[in-house]
């Protein structure tokens, strides 16, 4: 087994739970739809999730060639999924009675918006930093643009600003997969 192999295991792990506990989430919302007031704004951001989690593990692959790790490498790249993952945690309440998604959504937006975008300081800095890679790299200009979008998203609680900025973003984050890293 190689370092990369030993760490992809975790990294794997972590990307896992995230995706378990929003697809476990879904679940029971549509199992217990009655007491849930949907909203599409919420929805949006499961997907978005659902995708950042699936990005963080696709685009991992690029770091096969990387023979030597380290624990803060690891620690680093490890800090996205787990941020994700926390993410994911916040989009649903713990209990399903007469739950209101967008004013959940809301309650929790500062705390969501802010993950996300340390998230995205972690996953633009991690391959620099750990193992000497370009900053100033084409893929990694839009971080700029997505760190931006989501401290403003986190410091500004106006619904039709996350209304209009957030379906952006998940489409900013599709076109990136699509277009700049669509196969491994």
């Amino acid at each position: 087994m190689t370092q990369f192999q030993f760490v992809m295991v975790l990294l794997s792990l972590i990307v896992g739970l995230g995706v378990t506990d929003l697809l476990s989430n879904v679940a029971r919302q549509l199992k217990d739809r009655e007491s849930w007031k949907f909203s599409w704004l919420q929805s949006l951001l499961v997907v978005f999730v659902f995708v950042a989690l699936l990005q963080q593990w696709w685009e991992s692959w690029g770091l096969q060639s990387i023979e030597h790790w380290n624990f803060g490498s690891m620690l680093w790249m490890l800090a996205g999924p787990i941020g994700l993952y926390i993410a994911a945690h916040l989009l649903y309440p713990k209990a399903a009675e007469d739950v209101d998604l967008e004013t959940h959504y809301f309650d929790n937006s500062k705390a969501f918006w802010l993950i996300a975008a340390a998230v995205v300081v972690v996953a633009t800095l991690f391959r620099p930093i750990s193992f000497g890679m370009p900053l100033l790299d084409f893929d990694n200009l839009a971080s700029i643009v997505l760190f931006g979008s989501c401290m403003v998203l986190g410091l500004i609680k106006h619904p039709l600003l996350h209304k209009t900025l957030a379906p952006l973003l998940l489409t900013a984050l599709l076109l990136d997969i699509f277009v700049f890293n669509p196969s491994i």
